[in-house]
């Protein structure tokens, strides 16, 4: 009979181990330490794809509060942008009415001076101030002082095409007279006006030499 102490090292779980691996090689299986080192190793697979999923939350949600933080920002910034427009629109928009308001003023002053003003030219006066007047209108508050002063033109523009109705030139030029008066003061206060809108609304100007406001 052999001796057990000449083929083991005394231990029977190290000799089972032995023997099991022995017969592992015989059939293709894997010994039993080789399977948990694979557990093991799968295990650390699912480690480092579990906290790779997590720095990646961790990236998405600092990405996403970003952007929260900066839409908002762009979102304010654009309005400004858009709110400033609107100003500078009604500006230029109410430089146009105010050149038209001259043009007719003059073009019936040279009319009634040749004796060919009608009641036809005082119509299409009254219904062009009309149009200006629905143009100008407004309900921003920071464009009020601008659309009284408009506002204000445009009724020296109506006292003047009544005054121009009267038959007695003498009072006609008089009055005249004080109605260009009147509309060179209120210009007068326009440019002070409109420095204090484009102040208030950042908008970049240039007071030319003659006084007029030249705007960007």
């Amino acid at each position: 009979m052999a001796n057990y102490n000449q083929f083991s090292d005394g231990n029977p779980h190290n000799e089972s181990n032995r023997i099991a691996a022995e017969k592992g090689t015989e059939t293709g299986a894997e010994p039993p330490n080789f399977r948990s080192n694979n557990k093991n190793s799968q295990r650390r697979k699912f480690w480092l794809k579990a906290g790779g999923g997590i720095l990646l939350l961790f990236v998405l949600c600092n990405v996403y509060a970003f952007a929260s933080y900066v839409a908002p920002w762009s979102d304010e910034r654009s309005t400004g942008d858009a709110e400033q427009d609107e100003i500078e629109q009604y500006i230029h928009r109410s430089e146009k009415s105010e050149e038209t308001l001259k043009e007719v003023s003059n073009s019936l002053i040279r009319l009634y001076d040749h004796n060919s003003l009608t009641d036809l030219h005082i119509n299409e006066m009254e219904e062009k101030l009309k149009q200006l007047a629905k143009e100008l209108d407004t309900d921003d508050p920071r464009l009020a002082r601008l659309e009284s002063y408009h506002f204000a033109q445009i009724e020296l523009t109506r006292e003047m095409t009544k005054t121009l109705q009267e038959n007695q030139a003498e009072e006609v030029h008089e009055q005249l007279d004080d109605i260009l008066d009147r509309q060179k003061v209120q210009a007068d206060d326009k440019a002070e006006i409109l420095i204090s809108l484009m102040e208030q609304e950042n908008i970049r100007y240039e007071q030319q030499a003659d006084g007029t406001i030249a705007y960007e």
